[in-house]
Formats: structure tokens, C-alpha cells, sequence
């Protein structure tokens, strides 16, 4: 690998921190419905919830896929510098899933006792059956609310909003953690109980998302009528697929699970699932927080066609990802007694719990390149890769482990988690061997300039330009606007940002587009600072008061030579794009 680029991990650890905080928050209030209703309820509430995790699954189908696709779209469009598009697809992708929540509200309610049947549940069963029934309906007829809370959260994190996008999660997740104990534990409302304060805290998240799309802390976000477009929601959808995929495939393997420790165990095998599937969440919502930072910035890049930034945020995912995910799994394999009896084991069930989430700590390495490999393929737009990982990790792999290791009995079923990562990252090391290479941006297309507060460097930059310009067959407008771009912009952010900053840096890229245009991407390290916002409309010599404004003339230059351009703040630093 190349010198690390000075932008790129700071970018990185930027969102890392906020990322992996909002991972941690989301990792507590899916845990706290287990929490509360194991200690209140016990077993028959464990069991209730477990039965109850294919209808979260059917609504993270549409709700991940919206989400990860959309705002994957959303960040490619602002790297092309399309403003106004990626604006259009977040309001289709939001007008997108309220309706799938609401579909799935109706459904679930009008047919719930057909649902609980499948779900593994019969009014036979008694107060198991009636826990299920209350817990499925709340959390169905929440499902607009819970959707729209991920894929609000999920654009913020792309609109250069990261620190709303945490706040909002952190506390609409506490606002659930602290209803879960008030509810269940003080109120004893069991299951209803969680179901509520559930649907509350996405509720109440929601209002904390609305100043970034609706008030002053809003980026580029806002809300706009726009006609539907089936087409483009289609294929975010498509894009987000390789994500969302795998909660239809874990929504089959819930059924399946459900059923055989109920004939291995009875409500105590599904209550020790339950306990797994919830404690997991603290190593795999590492790698998931991993992943959400890097995500933007693979798109951004991708957009921008630099392969090898996306290479390097990958590397740092990786590297931050397992130290993280290593480091909770040691710790659930050392603590797994407490860990379990906090979720309200009982003695006898104690020692199958400890087994089994030691042997599920086991597989973290392995887990974690591949959550991590997944989506930083999904984030490049590349769905094959993606979609072979998912496929085999929660379907092809996983189902047929557990009915082998369920021949074994009730202790050994839980080996299919560290063997299934194991199989699926190997599977995946011989796929990328024998498929043909992915196509990218030919390197060669690509210059790439670091200037500093520094004559010398412009000079090198304007030489080096124009012998690239040259090189790809520019005319002279093209060339001479390409020049002109790069040399006012740099010198507007040395003049106005750059004044106090001690180590000062602006990174130019000039890409040869195969279409015969030219794309630049200006990234600098100033203080906020938008030299667009400089421009006048036209020149005011017709005024008396009228003054020479070197940075106006310029801006106003680059706007009539420019195709289109676009200015954000983007991880702490100022990103422009314009395209010739």
C-alpha cells in the first residue's frame, strides 16, 4: 500500500467515534427488551421475544435496504457534485419506507394469528402465545416509525451530520432502555411493556433527526416534493439489497432455530438463543459501527473514482474493526456467567448459556472480515461480492450448520456460528480469486496534487495540470479553464481559511473523465469557508460603492467555466467539487 494520505484517516476516526457510539446505543436498546423482560417474566418473556425476531427481520428487509441503498446513492451523487438529485433521492427513499412500514402494520394485524402459527406459537401454548401476540402486534403497527428512524439516521451520517445522527440515536435508545425498566420492570407490563417503549424511542429519535433536515443544522437534507420514481428506488434498494438480504435470510433461519430448540429444549433452548442472538449484538454492532464510518467515505471516493482512498479506508476498517470486536468478545468469553445470569438465566440453564456464548466468541476474527468485507463492497456499489457473503453467512452456510451440529444435542448447536464465518470467509478468499476483476477507473486518468500555503506549490500544481490536460487530449478552453479552476481556488482558501492554520493543506484531484469532460475535487483542511458563497451574480461597476473584489471576480470565473459545482463540509473538512 501506498503512503497513507494525510485526509483519509482523519476522515476516518472523524466518524469512527460517533459511529461506533450510535452502534453501542443500538446494541443496548435491543438488548434491553431481553433484559427486562428475562428478569420480570423469565423464560416464557425470552422465549416471546425470540419467537418475535422474524418480524423484526421482515421490517429490516425493507428498512436496511432503503437506508443503505439510499444513502449510498445519496453520497455518490454529492461526490459527483449532483446537489439537487441527492436531495430527490432522499425524499423518495423516505416517502418509500413509511409506506413499506405502513404495509407491514396492516398485514401483521389483520393476519396476526396466521403470523403467530408460523412464528411457532398456538393459543395452546397459553401465556407463551398470549406474550407473543401482544409483544408482535406493537412492535408491527410501529414499523413506519422504526424504519424511518434508521434511514433518517443513516443520511445524516452521509449529509456530513454524524454528531445529530449519534445525539438522536443515544437518546431515543436511552429514552427505550429507561421505559423498558419503568414499564416492565416497575409497571410489570411485560412484553407490552417493550414493545412500547421500543416504537417510543424510535419516536422520539425521529423528532431529534428533524433539525438536520428541517431547521438550521440541516446540510444538504431537506424536504422536498418530488414525483415518484420506481426506477431509481428500485435500485437503491438493489444496492442496499446485499444488506438487507440477509434479514430475510436470518428471518428463515429464526423460523428454523425456533423450531428445533423447541424440540431440543423447549422454551429453555430458545431462551438460551435468545440470550446468544442479544449478547452478540455487543461484538457485531462494533463492526457494524466500523463499517457505518467507512461507508460514506467508500462512496464518496467511489464517486470521485479514487480506488485508492477506498483501499485505504478498508485497511483502517479492518485494523479498527477487530481490535474493537476483538476486545468484546474476550470479554463476553471471560464474564459469560454474569452476562448471562444479567439477562436472567436461571442456575440450571446456566452452564448450556456460558457454553453457549463462548463458542459463538469464538468466530469474532472471521466474523468481522466479513461484516466488515460486505460492506465495503455494498458501499463501492458493487452488490456480487457483497451478496455472495450474506448469502453464505445467513442462509447457505448457516441453515444447514444447524440442523448438522443440532444431531450433536442442545450443547454442540452452537458451533454453527464460528464454523459458519469460518466457511464463508474462505468461500470468499476463492470467489474474488476466480471472478473476473471489478472495473476501475483507469489510475492513469487520475493526478493528484498536495498544496500547501506555499507559492511553489501552486507553480508545480498549474505545471502539472496542464501537462495532464495535455495528456488527455484537452482543447484549449479546457485547458485553460482547468488551470484557471484549480489555481483561483487554491489561492481564495489560502486568503481567506488558511491564515491560521499551522500545517495547512489543500488536496487537489483532476480526473480525465471517458467522456472528454474533467472533473476536479479540491479538499482542504481550512477553517469552514465556501468560496462559492464569494460569487457575485454579476459585476456591480454600476454602483458607487462598488469595490474590486480579487475572490468575487475569481468565483464568479469559475461559475461560467463550470458545468457544475458543489461545495460541503465533509468530516471536518471543506470538499469542493466542479466539474469542466
Amino acid at each position: 500500500m501506498k503512503k497513507k494520505d494525510y485526509f483519509v484517516p482523519k476522515m476516518f476516526f472523524r466518524l469512527l467515534i460517533p459511529s461506533v457510539i450510535s452502534s453501542c446505543g443500538l446494541a443496548l436498546a435491543d438488548m434491553a427488551d431481553a433484559l427486562a423482560v428475562g428478569h420480570t417474566v423469565g423464560e416464557t418473556g425470552l422465549a416471546a421475544i425470540s419467537l418475535c425476531l422474524p418480524v423484526f427481520m421482515l421490517i429490516n428487509v425493507f428498512m436496511d435496504g432503503l437506508a443503505a441503498g439510499g444513502s449510498i446513492r445519496f453520497s455518490q451523487l454529492l461526490g459527483e457534485g449532483s446537489n439537487e438529485k441527492a436531495v430527490s433521492c432522499f425524499n423518495r427513499i423516505c416517502v418509500s419506507t413509511f409506506a413499506a412500514g405502513l404495509l407491514i402494520a396492516a398485514g401483521v394485524n389483520l393476519f396476526a394469528p396466521h403470523c403467530l402459527a408460523l412464528l411457532g406459537t398456538v393459543p395452546s401454548d397459553g401465556e407463551l402465545y398470549t406474550a407473543c401476540e401482544i409483544y408482535l402486534r406493537i412492535i408491527a403497527a410501529g414499523a413506519p416509525l422504526l424504519m424511518l428512524n434508521i434511514v433518517f439516521a443513516s443520511f445524516l451520517r452521509n449529509d456530513n451530520n454524524a454528531a445529530l445522527a449519534t445525539k438522536g440515536f443515544l437518546i431515543g435508545n436511552t429514552v427505550d432502555i429507561s421505559l423498558n425498566i419503568m414499564f416492565v420492570v416497575f409497571l410489570h407490563m411485560g412484553t407490552r411493556g417493550a414493545a412500547l417503549s421500543t416504537v417510543t424511542g424510535s419516536a422520539v429519535a425521529i423528532l431529534l433527526y428533524l433539525p438536520g433536515i428541517l431547521g438550521k443544522k440541516a446540510g444538504v437534507l431537506k424536504i422536498t416534493p418530488v414525483p415518484f420514481d420506481i426506477q431509481e428506488t428500485f435500485h437503491c434498494f438493489k444496492t442496499g439489497f446485499s444488506t438487507s438480504i440477509q434479514n430475510l435470510f436470518q428471518l428463515v433461519f429464526f423460523l428454523v432455530m425456533n423450531r428445533l430448540l423447541m424440540g431440543l429444549a423447549g422454551e429453555s433452548g430458545v431462551a438460551v438463543f435468545d440470550v446468544v442472538y442479544n449478547t452478540s449484538f455487543f461484538i457485531l454492532y462494533l463492526f457494524n459501527g466500523t463499517s457505518e464510518a467507512a461507508q460514506p467515505l467508500v462512496s464518496t471516493f467511489t464517486g470521485e473514482n479514487s480506488e485508492e482512498d477506498c483501499r485505504q479506508v478498508l485497511h483502517l476498517a479492518r485494523q479498527r474493526g477487530l481490535l474493537l470486536g476483538g476486545a468484546a468478545a474476550l470479554l463476553l468469553f471471560l464474564f459469560a456467567a454474569p452476562v448471562s445470569a444479567f439477562f436472567g438465566i436461571t442456575e440450571d440453564l446456566m452452564p448450556l448459556a456460558v457454553r453457549a456464548i463462548r463458542m459463538y466468541c469464538t468466530g469474532f476474527l472471521f466474523l468481522g472480515l466479513n461484516v466488515i468485507n460486505e460492506q465495503f463492497y455494498q458501499a463501492k456499489d458493487c452488490p456480487n461480492p457483497a451478496f455472495f457473503i450474506t448469502l453464505l453467512r445467513s442462509f447457505v452456510l448457516l441453515i444447514p450448520s444447524a440442523f448438522l451440529f443440532s444431531r450433536f444435542g442442545i450443547t454442540w448447536i452452537w458451533l454453527m456460528f464460528p464454523v459458519t464465518e469460518l466457511l464463508t470467509f474462505a468461500a470468499f478468499l476463492v470467489y474474488m480469486r476466480c471472478i473476473p476483476k471489478e472495473e476501475v477507473f483507469d489510475s492513469e486518468r487520475i493526478l493528484r496534487i498536495m498544496v500547501e500555503n506555499d507559492s511553489s506549490d501552486i507553480e508545480r500544481l498549474l505545471t502539472e495540470s496542464l501537462r495532464f490536460c495535455e495528456k488527455w487530449n484537452a482543447d484549449n478552453q479546457q485547458k485553460f479553464s482547468v488551470t484557471l479552476v484549480t489555481e483561483e481556488l487554491c489561492m481564495s482558501i489560502i486568503r481567506n481559511a488558511m491564515q491560521n492554520i499551522a500545517d495547512s493543506k489543500i488536496r487537489v484531484t483532476v480526473l480525465a473523465l471517458e467522456d472528454g469532460g474533467f472533473l476536479l475535487n479540491v479538499l482542504d483542511n481550512a477553517v469552514v469557508f465556501n468560496p462559492f458563497s464569494l460569487q457575485s451574480n454579476k459585476l456591480r461597476t454600476d454602483t458607487e460603492d462598488w469595490e474590486f473584489d480579487v475572490d468575487e471576480i475569481s468565483m464568479l470565473m469559475i461559475k461560467n467555466k463550470a458545468k457544475q459545482f458543489m461545495y460541503r463540509r465533509c468530516s471536518g473538512f471543506n470538499s469542493l467539487v466542479v466539474r469542466i
